[in-house]
């Protein structure tokens, strides 16, 4: 009974992934952007060079917060339909072009993060997780490229202490913070009031990966509130739907951005549309 349980839950979500692999590809077939179109194909030229990002025997000592589902997925090849690490690139080079102070916190592996160092330029790019390097990459200086500097702080997200010692550890604000760590709602709320609260540049964008996890959006809404009363003026709060670091290999993630710029009017300035993109209010 138990292996026919699984059989049904495997081929639902076969199913499921499959069918919005279709409806992606029909809608960036019609809504396709050239520029988006050259990050995606640097991205992945990128992605072949790296021969694994986490090898079985670094996994048994630490898993790095990667599933056994998607630790099996982790190398393999993505198709050319946006995941939120092309989108981030685009937004970034859209939005600063350079010179970006931009904090990603739950680098895990550093997937995400080794893109975002091979698409930008001029940048601090700055990791904050709760375990260790991956070994596979523990030299930074050696990675660095595009003129960025690359920086890495072990800390946890609920941790006082540590959020202090961040503090000093990079004393600039930030442009562009990826929330990817713990996702809990208390979690985010602590991430957002120990390290991004008062660490924000006048003109930013907080970008959050797995709204799909009970009780984030709603947190997020909390957060834009006690923002706006922060700054004392009113951000945007958007959602979408985007592939994560496996692609098409798992289910979209729904997505969120709270910032200071009408992400609206610089899309259709730059004619891109992302699947299921909103304001919400």
């Amino acid at each position: 009974m138990e292996k026919l349980k699984y059989r049904i839950k495997k081929i639902r979500f076969l199913t499921v992934i499959s069918i919005e692999q279709i409806v992606l590809r029909i809608f960036y077939f019609f809504n396709n952007n050239d520029e988006l179109r050259m990050i995606i194909q640097k991205n992945r030229d990128y992605l072949k060079t790296i021969d694994l990002f986490l090898p079985k025997e670094v996994y048994q000592k630490n898993d790095y917060g990667v599933q056994r589902r998607i630790y099996e997925k982790l190398e393999n090849e993505i198709i050319n339909i946006p995941t939120y690490s092309d989108f981030i690139v685009f937004l970034i080079n859209k939005i600063f072009s350079d010179n970006v102070n931009y904090l990603e916190i739950g680098v895990s592996v550093l997937k995400n993060y080794l893109q975002i160092n091979n698409g930008i330029q001029n940048s601090n790019i700055v990791a904050f997780d709760i375990n260790e390097i991956n070994p596979n990459f523990k030299d930074l200086k050696y990675l660095e490229k595009n003129n960025n500097n690359l920086f890495y702080f072990q800390g946890s997200v609920l941790s006082n202490e540590d959020a202090e010692g961040f503090k000093l550890f990079f004393e600039e604000n930030y442009d562009f913070i990826f929330s990817d760590a713990l996702h809990e709602p208390h979690a985010v709320n602590s991430e957002y009031q120990l390290i991004i609260k008062n660490n924000l540049n006048e003109k930013f964008l907080i970008y959050y990966d797995d709204l799909d996890f009970e009780g984030l959006e709603d947190e997020l809404k909390v957060i834009k509130k006690d923002i706006e009363k922060n700054i004392d003026k009113s951000i945007n709060f958007y959602t979408f739907s985007v592939y994560g670091w496996i692609g098409q290999n798992e289910k979209i993630h729904k997505n969120g951005i709270l910032t200071t710029f009408n992400l609206e009017k610089i899309m259709i300035e730059n004619k891109l549309k992302i699947y299921n993109f909103k304001k919400v209010f």
